[in-house]
């Protein structure tokens, strides 16, 4: 690949180029940044000249990232990032948290988050606008524009800084009524007897993992339901189509109410890291860095462990 001219691609030409790949499409990039549809292609056109390599596949239905485009998307795709950063630090002169923050999380913690974290930011800082965006996905935040997320697992992506947060614990629930019908578990082994439904977001069937203390047991559990949303999960439960695995601070009204009841309370189900994750550098904006301070002081609200909903005094609307 010969690159030309290097110095001659402008900050619009690597605009256009990261725009387009995060929608997709030439027509909505055009909408989006107000330019002729000419004007994005041209666009994208001179920097694969510059660049001596083809970075889309166009055809009338698609666009599709070719490889060299991917490398070139993550690099423009920070630079530009960058470069809106430095102009809004610029813009800000006085010295003061406003102006939109963008966050992912997974839904299963939008509720918490919005209570429990979000508005007392906002509270505290009421110059400054949250877009909470909810999604299993890990969205790629240098190509989405997301300031920071909340993501629970590993983390996959090195280009980030992730800072742990806290842990989240899913304990084996079920409903009264299912378990007067169908008994009570007493070992692990005897969910295998019993209809276990499963919170995930992949296709692969997994065995269910339960750790009590120092002991780890792995088991192959029937299951007719499938979800990859917690409030769905936690509805059939409740309905009594069987026993489930489910984060203590999700159900925190079912377990007070009695609509929910622990099985098996010795054994649950491997705790899982909750990171707070950003991009790298030091030049943020001042509500970037006060979002960040903010939720890193709350370390200790992000322990949800297995006995959560018993040391809580939150009213049942935080699981609503």
């Amino acid at each position: 690949m010969i690159v030309r001219n290097v110095e001659t691609i402008d900050f619009r030409t690597l605009s256009i180029f990261v725009n387009t790949c995060r929608l997709k499409s030439l027509t909505q990039c055009a909408d989006e940044m107000n330019l002729p549809k000419s004007t994005v292609s041209k666009a994208i056109s001179k920097l694969e000249e510059h660049l001596d390599a083809k970075l889309l596949e166009r055809s009338t239905r698609k666009i599709l990232i070719t490889e060299a485009g991917q490398v070139v998307l993550n690099r423009a795709a920070h630079l530009v990032e960058e470069f809106k950063s430095l102009s809004e630090d610029v813009r800000e002169i006085e010295q003061q948290v406003q102006g939109l923050i963008r966050i992912s999380a997974p839904p299963s913690m939008g509720a918490y988050l919005t209570q429990e974290v979000l508005t007392p930011f906002l509270v505290q800082w009421p110059k400054a606008q949250i877009s909470l965006e909810l999604s299993y996905a890990f969205d790629d935040l240098f190509v989405q524009g997301m300031d920071l997320a909340i993501r629970v697992g590993q983390i996959a992506d090195d280009r980030l800084v992730a800072r742990e947060i806290g842990s989240a614990t899913r304990v084996l629930v079920a409903s009264p009524d299912y378990l007067e019908q169908h008994g009570v578990p007493t070992t692990p082994e005897d969910l295998k007897q019993h209809n276990c439904i499963r919170f995930q977001y992949t296709p692969e069937i997994t065995p269910w993992v339960l750790v009590s203390g120092d002991q780890t047991i792995t088991l192959d559990v029937p299951s007719n339901l499938y979800c990859s949303n917690v409030e769905g999960i936690k509805s059939a439960t409740v309905s009594g189509l069987g026993i489930a695995q489910i984060s203590a601070n999700n159900m925190i009204c079912e377990l007070k109410s009695g609509a929910l009841v622990r099985v098996l309370p010795d054994w649950h189900a491997v705790p899982m890291p909750i990171y707070l994750v950003y991009r790298p550098g030091v030049n943020k904006p001042k509500r970037i860095e006060a979002i960040l301070e903010h939720i890193l002081g709350m370390k200790e609200q992000f322990q949800f462990g297995p006995d959560h909903h018993l040391c809580q005094g939150q009213e049942c609307q935080l699981s609503k």
